[in-house]
Order: structure tokens, then sequence, then C-alpha cells
């Protein structure tokens, strides 16, 4: 029996196998049809057709997964395993093409990856399933966060559903995430009644860009359902319902929410996390399409887009396109280009020419008031520092900080000044030393100045506690809202001569950094 057992799990691997296969290439079908066939009647039965064949092995594969989930799982390793071994034979053949490696060096490497890649399609061992715990660790905007999986853990817990049970329905308000240990559930996807241009649909199990059309998808053990619902709090675009026993991991958003104070950094905090693996989904989706990456593999993509971010840009009006930034990909919100004034509506990729995008918080873009924040996949350069792109390139003149109206008022009276000092030389030889040019630092523009009160109403009735690395103001904390701030109500002349002293000191600030920069400039060109 033993021997039949293992003959037999060995003949679903390889149907598994090539399951998987027939899945992959059936998704590629579909998005290279709108090149392949001009007729678009032809077009969509053919489409219906693919999608339809994808379903059954998908829903056939997850059964298997539910029935035997070691078999999936040594599949998946292999596979996996394979796929890198693969990568490191290309990279091999470039090193030789550049130089780096002789022929007999060439020969050697090339020699032992393919022997390791023999030993794995041989290897006859099975890999045992994970357990509940490391199913929930092993999800991937956890990575690198064990005091988030800790406190996940500590506060849910395991729920059993029984088939055709629904954990969501269309309509309903985020509640919290399930994250699926064992079974198989099936989501469908139906448009949304009001078409927002300004907004993606609450449904992150897309396969392609196609928001108007119903779709269906299954969803196996090791997914969350759920997430970009507790992130935008935008009604569910889908219903999910178990296809049969299900075990699930029910996280409420509240439990999200605290999790986000325990790891609020704003490139590398749960948050931002959660949010790069929903845009590296919509990217993988995106950038086929840019004539750039025409020529690209699906795998290729993938590790150009695993150093990709999306930055927390809640506190700026105007964002620099720098040099250290590849490719940026608009995931949520609108955005436009300051120079052409071409709006962009998510997702799509933002174009190499452009150099500055104005956020709806900016006058300059007029969007309504149901307008998500704006959202970017940005890919940086290679060796460079994420925190370092977010500093360097964005300066005072884009900060919310600032007001826009007042800001603008402010440039022409710079500008005025600087004319007249710059025909007083005597200032200019007389200056002993140069300032640098004051920049943004980007912690404080998210968690708020530590250490002053004029830029954050407010801060210096905080607690020390609060005032640490840890502290994250909320939007109501910025100077441009406090004006419009209500207690019990009413405004109290207090709060707004506090804005009006906080909006002066922030347009100093301006005057400053924008006199010492163009007297810098002149000094060196001297």
């Amino acid at each position: 029996m033993a021997y039949i057992d293992r003959m037999i799990d060995i003949q679903l691997a390889f149907g598994y196998d090539v399951g998987k296969g027939f899945v992959t290439g059936e998704t590629e079908v579909c998005n290279l049809l709108p090149q392949l066939v001009d007729n678009q009647q032809i077009q969509e039965t053919l489409y219906n057709r693919l999608e339809a064949d994808r379903l059954v092995v998908t829903r056939q594969l997850g059964l298997l997964q539910r029935d035997r989930p070691w078999t999936a799982i040594t599949v998946k390793t292999r596979q996996a395993t394979t796929s890198t071994l693969n990568i490191m034979l290309s990279d091999a053949i470039q090193l030789k093409e550049e130089g780096f490696l002789d022929e007999m060096e060439y020969r050697l490497l090339v020699n032992a990856i393919q022997e390791r890649v023999q030993a794995i399609r041989h290897k006859g061992s099975l890999v045992a399933p994970s357990l509940p715990e490391t199913q929930l660790r092993a999800i991937s905007w956890l990575q690198g966060n064990e005091r988030v999986a800790d406190f996940f853990i500590e506060n849910s817990e395991i729920y059993n559903y029984n088939i055709n049970d629904v954990l969501i329905f269309r309509g309903d308000q985020p509640k919290g995430l399930y994250v699926l240990v064992s079974g198989l559930c099936e989501a469908k996807y139906i448009p949304p009644d009001d078409e927002m241009d300004e907004a993606i649909p609450n449904y992150e199990f897309l396969t392609d860009l196609k928001f108007s059309e119903p779709s269906q998808e299954y969803i196996v053990s090791g997914n969350a359902i759920g997430v970009l619902g507790v992130l935008t709090n935008r009604p569910y675009n889908y219903t999910v319902r178990c296809d049969s026993a299900v075990q699930a991991y029910y996280i409420t958003i509240q439990v999200v929410k605290d999790a986000f104070h325990i790891a609020p950094h704003p490139i590398m905090g749960l948050e931002a996390s959660m949010w790069r693996e929903i845009g590296i989904k919509l990217s993988l989706m995106v950038l086929p399409n840019v004539p750039a990456y025409h020529s690209w593999s699906s795998e290729k993509i993938s590790m150009r887009l695993e150093h990709a971010f999306v930055p927390c840009l809640r506190a700026f009006k105007i964002f620099v396109v720098g040099e250290l930034m590849e490719d940026i990909v608009l995931l949520d919100g609108v955005c436009q280009d300051m120079a052409t004034r071409e709006v962009f509506q998510p997702p799509c990729y933002i174009p190499r020419t452009v150099h500055r995008l104005i956020f709806p918080k900016s006058s300059q873009l007029v969007v309504s008031s149901q307008c998500p924040e704006t959202k970017l996949l940005i890919v940086p350069a290679k060796d460079t520092d994420e925190l370092d792109i977010m500093e360097d390139e964005l300066d005072d003149l884009q900060c919310e900080m600032v007001s826009n109206a007042s800001s603008r008022c402010l440039y022409h009276r710079v500008i005025r000044k600087l004319s007249v000092e710059s025909r007083n030389k005597s200032v200019m030889r007389g200056r002993k030393r140069k300032r640098g040019a004051k920049r943004v630092n980007y912690r404080e523009s998210v968690w708020g100045k530590q250490t002053s009160s004029s830029t954050i109403a407010g801060v210096g009735s905080h607690t020390d506690k609060e005032l640490s690395k840890y502290y994250k103001p909320s939007l109501d904390n910025v100077p441009e809202n406090v004006e419009i701030s209500q207690n019990n109500g009413e405004n109290t002349s207090q709060q707004i001569q506090s804005a009006r002293q906080s909006r002066l000191d922030s347009e100093k600030e301006i005057f400053n950094t924008m006199l010492s920069k163009t007297k810098g400039r002149s000094s060196d060109s001297k």
C-alpha cells in the first residue's frame, strides 16, 4: 500500500505540474489575443473558451491541493527551484557575453547548474505541508515583520466554514481579511455600478485589466482575501463562496489598523508592503503593454519588480520624478503631468518623459471628493536606497505643510527679492559661508517633526512616548487642514491664530530656502 500510495503521488504530481503549465499558457494566450486576432467577435469567442478551460483546470488543481496538499507543495517547490536555476543559467550566459567569464569557467558553471536541474527533476521525495501558523507567516507582505506576524497570531482565530458558505458579499463594507489555511474558495467579480475612473475596483484577484467585465477566479490555501478592502475601505466588488470545506484565519480590520502602528515605516512598513504586493500584481499586467517591455518575459519583469516599493505620499502635492527612478506605475488615485497637463488614471504606466506629477491635494488638479490617495509603485535604480530617493528628490515647495495658494504668491515675492539683491554684489562677496539647499525630511513629512511645533499644530501637547519613532500624525494635524478643524462644532480664535502663525512660519521657511538656493547657485557660478 505504501508503494501504491507513492506511485499515486508521483502520477498526481506530474498531472499537477502539467495543469499548472496549462493554466500559465492559457493566461499568456489570453493576454496576447488582441495582438493575434483583429476581429472583435472572434477574439471574444476565443477568450471565453480559453477562460472557461482555465477555470476548469484551476478548480481541479484546487481540489487536488485540498485533498493531497503535500503533492501541490512538492510541485510548487520543484517549480520554484527550477525557475531559480534557469535564472542562474541565463545570468551565466549574460556574464559570458559581457566578458566576465571565459569559456572554461562558463562550461564548468553551466554543467554544475544543469546537474542541479536534473537532480531536482528526478528527486522523488515529498515536501510535508506547512502548519497554519507557518502559512500565515509565509504571506509576502508579512516577510520581515515578525512582530506583526506574532500580533496577528495572538489576535486572530481559525474558523471552519462549510461548502457554499459566503465569506464576503458584494457591496458590503470591509470588516477584516481572511488567510486561507486549507480548502478552496470561488470569487466572482461583478463590475461596480458607478464607473470610477479615479480608483481601481475592490478586487485583488484580477487576471487582466478588463475592469468593466465580470470574471471568476478560484482561491487556494496560502492566499489572503480582503487585503484591498482593508487598505481602501471601499465596498467589495466581488463575492467569495466556499467551494469546499475551508479553514481560514480571520483578522478584523481594527487589528490590521493597530498593526499599521506597530510597523509604521513609510516604505518598509505593513501598509506599504500590502500596497507593494497589489502593485506588483497590477504591474505584471501593465508593463507588458509598454513598448520597452514587449520582448521581456514575465519572469524577467518579476525580477525587475523585486526591488519596487510603494511610498507614503500623503504629505506631498507635487511629486518630482528623479533620475534614481527607473519606472513608475500608478496604482490608485489620479495624477497629472505638470508639463503636458495629461491626466493619468489607474492602473497605468507613467512615461519616462514625465518630470513632475501633480497630486489631487494641489489646487492645480481638480478632482471629485471621492478621489482616493494617490499610490505609485516606484522601481528604483540599481543599488539605490528608497529613503534616499524620497528625501533627495523632494524639496520644500512640494511639501503639503505649505499652502499651495500662499506659496505661489510667495514665489513672485521671492523672485522680486532676489532680483534686487542680485544687483548688490557686495552682499555676495561678503558672504563667508554658503548654505546648502534645505530638503524635506521624508520621515518628518510622514510622521511629523519631532522637535518643532511650528509645522504640525498641537505637537507640543503630545507625550514623549507619542513623539517616538512610531508616532504617525493624522491628516487633521496638517496646518492646511487646521484652519477648518472644529472644536465642539465651533472655530476658536486660538486655533485660527495658531494656524496663521504656522502658515507664516512655513512661508518664511520657503523664502529662506529659495533665497539660499539662488545665492548658492550664483556663488558657484562666480
